[in-house]
């Protein structure tokens, strides 16, 4: 399958859904699920955008969370929902997301805004992140960080082996797209890559948003 972008991707996630769901078995970011957890209330209302398989789902489920995921990905959504019959699960896109204003504790967005192809597109993400949730609540984002010149490039990696559609960061960038929707960045740092991929690093943004 030839990639150029978004929508050759999420064909490909579709296409490929059972086979990346166990690639990613080994995947799951424990440790920054339960950092997160420590900035929302007990049993938080939890917004997972993004949520792929379903593997973070569980996580959060096991930590008292009520968790609701959303993904574009049908292929991934139906294994999502065979690992997590109780959670809810709906196949939206984060431009429009089906839920009424200050919905949620926390939105959970973690490797998730990697794909949209437009810069316009992650600021109106961004914008219904916050509009679905309540004052004081906290979005986490983690995005692939800026190594060189390109901003998107269709590349592979182990995990899915196969080439997809990605777009790059900087820390600066995403900071002042962040604050431009109305967060205060609460903690920002720049990672390695917990899988080993030297050529990758990343960006975690915790941020806040304000009454």
């Amino acid at each position: 399958m030839d990639i150029s972008g978004f929508d050759d991707t999420i064909d490909w996630y579709d296409a490929n859904a059972d086979a990346y769901a166990s690639a990613t078995a080994a995947a799951i970011p424990i440790k920054a699920i339960e950092k997160f957890l420590t900035y929302l209330p007990a049993k938080p209302a939890v917004l997972e955008a993004g949520c792929g398989a379903g593997w973070e789902s569980t996580v959060f489920v096991e930590r008292g969370a009520n968790v609701t995921g959303v993904d574009i990905s049908e292929g991934l959504l139906d294994v999502a929902r065979k690992r997590n019959p109780a959670v809810e699960y709906h196949r939206a896109n984060f431009l429009e997301l089906p839920f009424p204003d200050a919905s949620f504790d926390g939105v959970w967005s973690h490797a998730s805004l990697v794909h949209l192809e437009k810069i316009e597109d992650v600021e109106e993400a961004l914008r219904e992140f916050f509009r679905v949730l309540k004052s004081g609540g906290y979005l986490y984002v983690y995005v692939k960080a800026q190594a060189g010149k390109e901003k998107t490039a269709v590349v592979a990696d182990s995990l899915s082996k196969h080439e997809r559609f990605f777009r790059y960061f900087t820390s600066e960038e995403l900071s002042g797209l962040l604050t431009e929707a109305g967060f205060e960045i609460s903690t920002s740092e720049t990672e390695d890559d917990p899988h080993g991929r030297t050529e990758v690093r990343w960006l975690e943004i915790i941020a806040q948003k304000r009454a």
